[in-house]
């Protein structure tokens, strides 16, 4: 008689792991590689079979095709995260069949494999699931506690959410991508779904995708071999090889021009990177979080970003709130800000200081804050910030400011922008690249809100 899913055995005994696919030969391979590495393994040839099996049992991962006799993988995916949430599964795809890996991870798959299965890309996946935490835990097995340091600070809905999102984000290996203004957090959030995952050990790489010169770009993120160009006076890891084991960090994404776009796309679906100047791939295992400023889908539409990479990008998204959505989170970010700046001999605020603080827009959000509040510590008089000691850019720009003639929050934010850059180009003779400069963007970010703005020279 079969025994209920709430009287399977406990976790804590020797790793099982649950084995779906229709194919013997297939199972058998699996099964022998986990026998190798020390696990147990059940093996099921349809959905029936690995129902029955999930019922009586407890497994630290499952590995299942998707296409089966009776039914797809992703129907036990959903079986698994419906029932047997603390399970994580893989899916194994045929070659090629990139939105069948999109669509199960989606739904919430660990991560997929691609057939013919790689034994190194397979015993990387099942280390990484073996070690993923329970649900709640963090990987020492006690409980994730929000607002300690290096937490994202604030008691706000929002922010409440973005940390139950980490969470979850943390437990996979899918793709994200985080969107949000520039200075709301987005590296910090990519940081913290990095150090509470498996892959918490290995190395997080940040890489600003703006920053790096189109003809570097291929050998930066792949690296290089000795030889393969003018300089290249030994062989050289990039990015890739960097991150490999841990996470890759891809900030203003959307500044990758298209070919590059092309390459990053392969490296994603395959796994697999070329060294400029190499004639073989080399496997790698990294995971991906994306992040711009941009809206990313209206980059697609502009077709200056692919529709193929921002699928496998975007495959979950993360938002980032502005700080003027959150606005009761500012005394306490104002706080950890203070103490972050001046240690323990923190100032004063007057009250008009506060008030002013809470009620102005920050256009650059966290890090227009943090700006605001080291200059005005610098500034202040006796321990005491006054409200001229802020210096607010434009006291106008308030939440629920009447000032504006009824303007939205999207039209003022974009008015004041085109004057500053306008204002930058009028100092440099309209010099773009000076320009950038001055404004401390990339000429191609500049030209980008040139066009958006719709600014004539």
């Amino acid at each position: 008689m079969s025994v209920s899913k709430f009287e399977r055995r406990p976790r804590g005994e020797s790793a099982r792991v649950l084995v779906v696919d229709d194919e013997a030969d297939i199972r058998e391979l699996l099964d022998l590689t986990l026998v190798r590495m020390g696990l147990s393994a059940d093996c099921a040839g349809t959905v029936a079979e690995a129902r029955k099996f999930l019922e009586r049992e407890h497994y630290s991962l499952c590995l299942t095709d998707m296409r089966l006799p009776d039914g797809e993988g992703m129907d036990i995916v959903r079986l698994i995260g419906a029932d047997y949430g603390e399970t994580p599964v893989a899916v194994i795809t045929a070659f090629g069949s990139a939105d069948n890996a999109v669509a199960a991870l989606k739904a919430g798959a660990f991560d997929y494999l691609a057939k013919p299965v790689a034994l190194d890309q397979l015993r990387t996946l099942i280390k990484s699931a073996i070690n993923l935490p329970q649900a709640g835990e963090s990987r020492a097995g006690t409980p994730l506690v929000a607002g300690t340091a290096g937490q994202l600070i604030g008691e706000s809905q929002a922010i409440v959410y973005v940390r139950e999102m980490i969470g979850k984000l943390a437990r996979s290996q899918a793709p994200v991508y985080i969107s949000g203004e520039s200075g709301s957090g987005k590296e910090l959030a990519a940081r913290l779904i990095h150090s509470q995952s498996t892959r918490h050990a290995a190395p997080f790489i940040p890489v600003n995708c703006g920053a790096i010169p189109e003809n570097l770009m291929e050998s930066e993120f792949f690296g290089y071999r000795k030889g393969a160009f003018t300089g290249a006076d030994s062989d050289r890891d990039g990015f890739f090889q960097a991150a490999n084991g841990g996470t890759l960090f891809l900030d203003e994404v959307a500044d990758l021009p298209l070919a590059m776009q092309v390459k990053l796309l392969r490296a994603i679906q395959e796994k697999r990177v070329r060294k400029v100047g190499s004639a073989n791939e080399e496997p790698i295992d990294v995971r991906i979080i994306s992040a711009t400023h941009r809206k990313l889908k209206e980059c697609v539409d502009a077709a200056t970003f692919r529709q193929d990479l921002y699928y496998r990008l975007n495959v979950i998204e993360l938002k980032m709130p502005p700080l003027r959505e959150r606005q009761e989170d500012i005394p306490l970010l104002v706080a950890a800000a203070l103490a972050r700046i001046c240690g323990a001999r923190i100032p004063e605020l007057t009250s008009e200081a506060m008030s002013a603080l809470c009620t102005y827009a920050y256009p650059g959000n966290v890090r227009e804050m943090e700006n605001i509040l080291e200059r005005a510590t610098a500034l202040c008089i006796d321990g005491k910030v006054v409200l001229d000691d802020l210096q607010l850019a434009d006291e106008s720009v308030v939440v629920g400011d009447a000032g504006r003639g009824g303007e939205t929050l999207d039209d003022h934010m974009n008015r004041i922008e085109k004057q500053v850059i306008l204002d930058a180009l009028a100092k440099t003779g309209f010099n773009r690249t000076a320009a950038a400069r001055s404004l401390g963007v990339t000429f191609r970010s500049l030209r980008y809100r040139i066009e958006r703005l719709g600014i004539e020279e």
